[in-house]
This record gives C-alpha cells, structure tokens and sequence, in this order.
C-alpha cells in the first residue's frame, strides 16, 4: 500500500462525527496497519471541529474522500440506508470498503453492493465485531470441533430496550424510510449475525412482528420466528427492544451436547450418552437425561473489537486476501433478518434466499 504510515492502510471514515464513526475513528489510532486520512460528515461545523482536533482532511462530500489518492479505503459509519449507494461509489472510485452492520436496508442492496466490489477487485468487508470476541471465537471452535456434534435445534434471543427518546433524537430512527426496520435490522442484527455464523442459514422461517408494540415507531419493536434447515433441524429467534432486564442468549443444541452463552458466559455441556442412542437404547423408569458434564469457561476481558475488525480488515487489504467477515457472509444475515420480515407482513412461510423483488415491493410500500 501507501508509502505513508509504513505500510499502513489509508482510510476516510464516512459518518465520522456520529456516535459509531466515533468509535472508528477511536479505534484506527491504536492500530499500526491503518491510518486516518480524514474524515467525512453532513455536519459541516463539526466536521471541521474533528478534523481540526485529529489533524486529518475533512472532506465536506464524500466525492472530496474519493478523489483523494492517499484514501485506499473507506469505512462507512453512516445510516444503513445510504450504505450501498456510498459502497457502489466507493468500489468505482477503487476503494476499498468496510461497512458498518447491517449490509443494506434489502437484500437486493446487498447483491449490488458486493457485484460492485468484486468488478472492481476492491475488498468488501462488514464489521460485525462481536464475531472477534473470545467468546465467539470459543464458540465457533467447539462447534467446528465437533464437540456437540450434529447441530439439531438452535435458540437466539436478542431482548433489550430503548427507550422513546432514542428514536426521537434522531429523525430517521423508528421509521421505514430512514431505517427501514427496527429491531431485527438494527438492534438484533449482531445477535442474528451470531445465530447464522454459527448455525447456519436456515431453508425457511415463519415470522412474526409488531410495529409499535411500546414505542411510537412505524418499525418493529418485537419480532420472533421458527425456523426449518433443509437436514431437519429446527430453530428459534426473538429480537425486542422493549424488555428489561436485557437478555442476550444463543443455544446450539447437538447430538452430544451443547453449547449455551447466556449473557457471553459460554457454557459447554457433554454428553455421556449421545441423544439418539439414549432414545433408543434406555429403559430406566425414571426418566432422567443421560447424564452430562458441563464447563463454563473463563476469558479476558475483550479488548477493543471494533479495533479488531477494522485491524483485520487493513490486514486483508495489505495481504491481498479477503476478510474475516466478506459482504458475502454479511448477506446471509441480510437474508435472514429480511426473511423474518417478510413473512410477518405476509403472514406465510418465506423461503430463503428471499425473493429479491417481493422483499423490495414490501420495502415500497412500508415507505409509502
């Protein structure tokens, strides 16, 4: 890359001044493979103010970031529904791109998104950082390990809340067009990003929403689904910005055990009998389980995972291969929140990958 900064990656941080470009822009100066360039908001005065303080370019449009050839990548920290039209640009300007969570507001801006990366060989890169935290990465390994085997039913539940004032702060919070969801895309999106990483994306879902169910919003605030994986299994999703206390909890169930995190305390239970061969094999009157070992396990507080995703982003960048996590897998979460949508306002049984025309006929009329 760039001769500046030893090698290190140029990046602009489109949104800068919100509360998660912010973060970025935190986050860029603890790391040695990437260096902030500048920074580029619609808020003119406080533009200036951060670009003054941090001693970067304010580009007052992004047209002013792309043009700059010290700018080898952009990291989009803005409102999801500009996220494909600032990606789609970037990728014809030749930069690289990493997105915030979610993709897009449709799956159909995800598929132009990523075709306009892969035309212009430009990486793609979408900052789910929950996925670099040691209780996710211990997760993943278990179930890659075999550990419970055969995955047979899954549970996520991504209950917070939030309160009126959130969304009445900002105008595009709570409404279709500036959002274009509520708590499956915004809110529950890390927790469904989790549930597909790790259980993979299932064949059909059957969801269910309320628009308004305790906040004065068009978007849902309360959203659960059945879902059906193409080999059998079965799973079950519920996102809520409306509980308290807040509860995060993600269930992988296999044939010899399970792996349970309940507020990222990650729990692995063994089996000393695998459940099918108990089923078959037992005759015991009392009905009891086979019996089980269960182990929690202990980690170091996280550090930084924004600076974890942005650093192995940079890293992708400089060594020539892709992400850690790619526009391609951030779609499979797309998908599944889009499909949960769907088949609330339908009221039927949606098959994946959802059917681009019908999700984006639902995104019209939603918007009016």
């Amino acid at each position: 890359m760039g001769a500046d900064g030893g090698g290190a990656v140029g990046v602009a941080v489109v949104g800068s001044t919100g509360v998660i470009g912010r973060v970025h822009v935190e986050a860029i100066g603890g790391l040695d493979n990437c260096r902030l360039v500048g920074v580029s908001a619609r808020r003119q005065d406080a533009l200036r103010r951060q670009a003054r303080d941090l001693g970067v370019a304010a580009y007052p449009d992004l047209d002013d970031a792309l043009a700059d050839d010290r700018v080898e990548a952009v990291i989009i920290a803005t409102p999801h529904p500009s996220h494909a039209e600032i990606t789609v640009r970037a990728a014809r300007a030749g930069k690289h791109v990493l997105c915030e969570k979610p993709l897009s507001v449709a799956p159909s801006e995800g598929d132009a998104m990523i075709a306009a990366c892969r035309e212009a060989g430009v990486a793609l890169g979408v900052l789910y950082n929950n996925r670099f935290r040691p209780e996710a990465a211990k997760m993943r390994e278990l179930v890659d390990g075999g550990a419970i085997g055969e995955i047979y039913r899954c549970a996520m539940t991504s209950a917070m809340i939030r309160s009126q004032d959130y969304y009445d702060r900002l105008s595009w919070r709570g409404t279709w067009r500036g959002e274009g969801g509520g708590a499956l895309l915004n809110q529950g999106i890390h927790g469904l990003d989790m549930y597909q990483w790790l259980a993979g994306t299932p064949a059909t879902v059957a969801g269910a929403a309320a628009s308004a169910l305790r906040h004065r919003v068009e978007v849902e605030d309360y959203a659960s689904a059945l879902l059906e994986y193409a080999g059998g299994a079965h799973g079950f999703i519920h996102c809520s910005t409306s509980q308290a206390p807040q509860h995060q909890r993600l269930e992988l169930w296999g044939e010899t055990g399970a792996v349970i995190m309940d507020d990222w305390s990650v729990t692995l239970h063994r089996l000393e009998t695998p459940v099918q061969r108990f089923i078959e094999e037992d005759s015991s009157p009392t009905y009891d389980a086979p019996p089980s070992v269960a182990e929690t396990f202990q980690f170091e507080p996280a550090e930084s995972t924004h600076a974890a995703a942005i650093g192995d982003f940079c890293a992708a960048v400089r060594d020539g291969r892709e992400p850690k996590i790619t526009g391609e897998d951030a779609l499979r979460t797309q998908e599944l929140a889009a499909a949960i949508a769907l088949s609330a306002r339908r009221r039927e049984r949606v098959s994946l990958p959802v059917d681009r025309a019908e999700y984006d006929a639902l995104m019209a009329e939603l918007r009016g």
